[in-house]
């Protein structure tokens, strides 16, 4: 058991070089009244944005209709430069509608975008505009695509700091900007998601990706992730348009860990409506495979039993009604394509058999070594990997177009 519990613990050291709300990109590339000053006026819509796709009724369904997903990574969540230059700030380069329909050629039905807001809101929490405008640009290239699509607040770590006695600024914090975005997109129909906080954790502390089950500083900050999650529900069934008061919404536990999120001091948050709630999972597994670039390269199946935190997830959230959505997931390079290959079928036949999808994280990187989690050349529109891409498409029994593997 206790083997078992460490090799547990290792998953969620990962996304700190990956996703985290850190001010670094990848190496290779309580009150919670909205301030009377913080902004809520929408970006204009000029139409409802509806869809073809399938909707159904529960968040259970909604998840097992998504499937295979795409993060549209380091972009519109970088942090470098100013305004809107930085969403090419760390290496990535500027979407355009062709990128986002290549996506949707390679075979992904879903698209999770990143957004960081805290660097682009004013004092009192007003979001600029200017970048309001360009996340609706890249967000109707998706819907238009025919993609689900998932929204988010990221890099945002230190504006959402899960302890008691920062929780008033963060529950302000998280209402102030979900107003507006909920303003801003009220009118899109239920295939856009919102998705509360990235990988919310104690920042910069001896436990900010892991601590035993019993830490009474972890399980606090668990619960007041409880919280803030409650205060994001409220906020966007509040806000009485459009899609909103039904819309599916997405949470975290502490990190987004699977461990955490089994954690006996995580709940879901109540909702006004049944069956419209989601868990957000992020898990780079197993991690000695998936990243440590001191574990092992070779995928024989031996270790498919770390893959088992899954049914983990089943049991508590779907056989209750909760979606799951693996938001984040990835093997690095490490020159095993063949394993990686093998790894992938493992991994997403396992998730698809559970109704749960799995959103690859794309930050680009290609090369031998750890955080390379590339497969959509965006420049070229090509693939990177196209046998892997094959392999997690596999799972879920579905093919990309021919000519999106050139």
């Amino acid at each position: 058991m206790k083997n078992l519990f460490s090799l547990l613990c290792t998953v969620f050291i990962v996304t700190s070089m990956l996703s985290s709300c850190g001010n670094n990109p990848p190496k290779e590339t309580v009150d919670t009244t909205v301030s009377e000053t913080a902004s809520t006026e929408a970006v204009t819509n000029s139409a409802p944005k509806e869809t073809d796709l399938e909707i159904p009724d529960s968040a259970v369904e909604m998840a097992a209709v998504m499937k295979l997903g795409w993060n549209l990574g380091n972009t519109l969540d970088a942090i470098g430069g100013e305004g809107l230059d930085t969403e090419t700030s760390w290496g990535q380069p500027f979407v355009t509608k062709d990128q986002i329909e290549f996506i949707k050629k390679s075979g992904f039905t879903t698209i999770r975008i990143p957004v960081s807001w805290s660097n682009h809101v004013d004092a009192d929490n007003r979001i600029d505009p200017e970048w309001m405008s360009r996340v609706k640009e890249i967000v109707d290239y998706a819907h238009d695509s025919g993609l689900y699509i998932i929204i988010n607040s990221h890099h945002d770590c230190d504006s959402y700091y899960p302890t008691e006695e920062k929780f008033e600024k963060s529950s302000k914090y998280l209402k102030d900007i979900w107003t507006q975005i909920a303003d801003t997109f009220a009118d899109y129909d239920k295939s856009l998601i919102f998705e509360s906080m990235n990988e919310p954790r104690l920042k910069d502390t001896s436990i900010e990706w892991w601590f035993q089950s019993s830490d009474k500083t972890g399980t606090a900050a668990i619960e007041t992730i409880v919280k803030l999650n409650q205060v994001f529900v409220d906020t966007v069934r509040e806000n009485g348009k459009g899609n909103n008061g039904t819309r599916f919404l997405m949470v975290p536990s502490y990190a987004a860990s699977p461990d955490f999120a089994l954690h006996d001091s995580f709940v879901m948050p109540n909702d006004k409506v049944d069956g419209k709630l989601i868990v957000s999972i992020h898990a780079y597994t197993p991690y000695d495979f998936a990243m440590n670039k001191k574990g092992y390269n070779d995928w024989d199946g031996s270790k498919k039993n770390e893959l088992g935190f899954m049914n983990r997830l089943d049991k508590k959230f779907t056989q209750n009604g909760y979606g799951v959505v693996i938001g984040e997931f990835g093997a690095t390079n490490k020159g095993n394509i063949d394993s990686r290959v093998a790894w992938a079928k493992d991994y997403t036949s396992l998730a698809a058999s559970l109704g749960i999808p799995c959103i690859l994280w794309d930050n680009g990187g290609i090369l031998v070594g750890e955080e390379n989690f590339g497969m959509i050349n965006r420049r070229e529109l090509s693939v990177y990997f196209p046998e892997l891409l094959d392999a997690l498409l596999s799972g879920y029994e579905q093919t990309a177009e021919p000519a999106a593997a050139a």
